[in-house]
């Protein structure tokens, strides 16, 4: 009888709980439920995850691609192989308190260092980790890239930046970590080709197409298998967001809290490298594409950019 007893109390218990964590948050999967609002702050979400000028998948792609040595990081106009213009650093920052060390067991450049933007009404601040490892077509460690560029043949990237930005339509803060591989460096390799993910957490606000003012935290994942890098086009005009094609796939969950009650809403997608300098993303089951650059993340749709007359939006 105490058994019983004792059973019948755990079952009430349980059944308690289930009803207070259920009433405590809520999920959004119902298509019909996203709101014009959740589109655009996915939107802000996967484009700062992939920008050069927002510290994002691109960005990160460059950093790989850089001179790496204890004279601190180059996109050298003399790389034969990648000349890479970076737009004179305008979105990107320059690279300040630089550390760097290398690890000859494990073929590791290990980077740490700081940006800082302000550029008009854009500002940007973040910190940088990343370990790097070049190898050539043995799959030896290579300890000095920057001289023996000519034998890379696959890079191994791994990079954390924290930080937050701001700007007169959208802001917010992050921590983002990019994982990937690249192979087919070497000029007797015909493709190069990319595959890793991108993961992030922050917060998301700003004011929306529909000119409302919205915010969300949000925890977003990108993988991305064999996406090719046109090593002509890099060669011909020093630019990888022109350079790059291929499919990734996303997913996002966005928070916010509604009356009191957290609520989540998923956003699932993929996006297309178009090798043109932009991507369009796409959502499941929803008709929205939206076209946004891969260099300083904004929405192409309308023809204008960050120099041009309209930013409003995502």
């Amino acid at each position: 009888m105490k058994n019983q007893s004792n059973l019948k109390h755990l079952s009430l218990l349980a059944l308690a709980l289930l009803v207070t964590f259920g009433a405590c948050s809520s999920v959004n999967n119902d298509v019909e439920a996203i709101s014009n609002e959740d589109v655009d702050l996915a939107a802000q979400i996967v484009t700062t995850s992939l920008a050069d000028d927002e510290s994002g998948m691109i960005s990160s792609l460059y950093d790989a691609f850089s001179d790496v040595s204890s004279d601190g990081i180059i996109y050298g106009e003399t790389d034969q192989n990648f000349k890479m213009d970076r737009r004179g650093n305008d979105g990107r920052g320059r690279e300040r308190n630089f550390t760097y060390s290398y690890d000859p067991e494990t073929g590791t450049h290990s980077l740490d260092y700081s940006r800082i933007v302000e550029n008009g009404n854009f500002s940007k601040s973040i910190e940088i980790t990343q370990d790097i490892i070049y190898t050539d077509l043995d799959e030896a460690f290579i300890e000095f890239p920057k001289v023996d560029k000519d034998l890379i043949e696959a890079i191994s990237y791994s990079g954390t930046k924290i930080g937050s930005h701001n700007s007169p339509f959208r802001s917010g803060s992050f921590s983002k970590t990019d994982d990937f591989n690249l192979a087919g460096i070497h000029e007797t390799s015909p493709i190069l080709s990319l595959s890793g993910i991108h993961t992030g957490t922050g917060t998301a606000e700003g004011v929306t197409r529909d000119s409302v003012q919205a915010s969300r935290s949000y925890d977003v994942n990108i993988s991305f298998e064999n996406v090719a890098v046109n090593k002509d086009t890099v060669e011909a005009h020093g630019s990888l967001e022109f350079a790059v094609s291929g499919t990734l796939t996303y997913s996002i969950v966005m928070s916010k809290t509604v009356n009191g009650v957290p609520e989540e809403t998923i956003m699932e997608g993929t996006i297309d490298l178009s090798e043109d300098g932009t991507a369009l993303m796409r959502f499941n089951k929803l008709p929205q594409v939206i076209r946004f650059s891969l260099g300083d993340g904004d929405r192409r749709e309308d023809g204008h950019d960050r120099n041009g007359h309209d930013h409003r939006g995502f």
